[in-house]
């Protein structure tokens, strides 16, 4: 299974996983943004990277702005993330890459940062409550990585930092 998504900035991460284990709560592997939902790819990962270096060509830096804390009713605790029509853009071109695994892709997506995965739906919302702001109300999406899953571990496969297109 493979994931395109942003790591957060050293502060947010430290925040977020001090949170967790204050809790002893945790996520699927470090806190991330996916940008797309996890997918399977049925070719050699090396045509992933060219399809994926195809696709970010040309998306530039964005800003996301970090929202409440929030519950899904399957358990799921999150930070809100909204990164404007610049994130809409980025989600909508990496949507065609392979089909999602699970959940909804498109409009309905919300980005998000997990905190905790496989709560009580009622032990999710109050822990959502309870939960502190973030240490930042916004940070800059510059590069984007591409991971692999391996077991409950991601790992990075390459990062591709975002510019905006140059032409000849």
């Amino acid at each position: 299974m493979y994931g395109v998504l942003v790591w957060p900035p050293a502060r947010l991460r430290a925040f977020m996983e001090e949170l967790q284990a204050a809790h002893g709560v945790k996520g699927f592997g470090p806190p991330h943004l996916n940008l797309r939902q996890p997918f399977d790819w049925p070719y050699e990962e090396e045509a992933l990277r060219i399809a994926l270096e195809g696709i970010l060509r040309g998306h530039a830096p964005f800003r996301l702005r970090l929202g409440p804390w929030g519950a899904w009713p399957q358990g799921v605790v999150y930070l809100r993330a909204y990164g404007g029509e610049a994130f809409r853009r980025l989600h909508h071109a990496l949507e065609p890459l392979a089909p999602p695994l699970k959940e909804i892709e498109g409009p309905s997506y919300i980005p998000h940062l997990t905190l905790a995965l496989g709560l009580p739906p009622e032990a999710a919302e109050a822990l959502a409550r309870s939960l502190p702001p973030p240490p930042m109300g916004s940070f800059t999406v510059r590069e984007v990585a591409l991971v692999r899953s391996e077991g409950e571990e991601l790992v990075e496969v390459a990062r591709f930092p975002l510019a905006p297109f140059r032409g000849a």
